[in-house]
């Protein structure tokens, strides 16, 4: 089984069945083309490959992957697994956001992570039900959008990931204030606008899926505004609870 995994690292990462020079591979999917390596426990020295008379640079131990050098040998950093989840994973997420029904909402997305494992572009499509919000004065109908999600770590079991996103929809205004006192008697349907920052953590224990929590905060902007209501821009926020199906 571990020789199966040394051909498949191979294989992901020259393509090829062999080596024409020395590479270290860091745990953030680079690959430095390296010569006259020295390694210690605490550190990596080498000297550029395109640079030969140029000076030795240090690395970090803990931030190398692997190196593969020009004979064939590999030398591990990590564990082969690890790296093999990294490199090798599915780039295609179907996400059923969970905890959008405490508001009334159901909602899906779809993400695209591209090849290096870092970024991903993520499309949600929400629709709503019910009549109150609870945890905002309008009542999502419709809303669609776009995140751009980075992953600082690339892909693997457990992640962070951050990024901004935009939401755009239409919703029914839960309530109002007149004169002293909050109605819940004004049913016009608005347009809104939101600006967001997401921040969460990801966790994929087998290949086919992933959990993960996400928070956002930012700026939302409406279209129409009942009578004596004056935040046509406000702060807004969330939470999201997220079971995610790879493929």
């Amino acid at each position: 089984m571990k020789k199966i995994l040394l051909l498949l690292i191979i294989s992901l990462l020259t393509g090829y069945g062999a080596f024409s020079q020395d590479y270290i591979y860091t745990r953030d999917n680079n690959r430095i083309a390296a010569k006259d390596i020295t390694i210690d426990i605490a550190e990596v020295r080498y000297k550029d490959f395109n640079k030969p008379n140029g000076p030795e640079i240090a690395i970090k131990s803990n931030d190398i992957s692997l190196i593969a050098f020009e004979d064939g040998r590999l030398q591990f950093f990590e564990p082969v697994k690890k790296i093999v989840m990294r490199n090798e994973f599915n780039k295609n997420l179907f996400t059923y956001h969970l905890a959008d029904l405490i508001v009334n909402s159901f909602t899906i997305s779809y993400e695209r992570i591209n090849k290096s494992g870092k970024i991903g572009f993520e499309i949600p499509l929400s629709l709503g039900y019910g009549r109150y919000a609870n945890i905002d004065d309008i009542v999502n109908q419709f809303y669609t959008g776009l995140n751009v999600n980075f992953y600082p770590t690339g892909q693997g079991k457990w992640r962070f990931i951050t990024g901004p996103g935009a939401r755009i929809g239409s919703a029914k205004w839960d309530y109002y204030y007149y004169g002293d006192h909050y109605g819940q008697d004004y049913n016009e349907t608005t347009g809104y606008f939101k600006l967001l920052v997401n921040n969460g953590v990801i966790f994929t224990p087998i290949k086919a899926l992933s959990f993960s929590i996400v928070g956002s905060i930012g700026v939302r902007y409406v279209f129409k505004m009942p009578p004596d209501y004056n935040q046509r821009v406000r702060t807004t926020g969330g939470v999201s609870v997220n079971l995610s199906y790879r493929f």
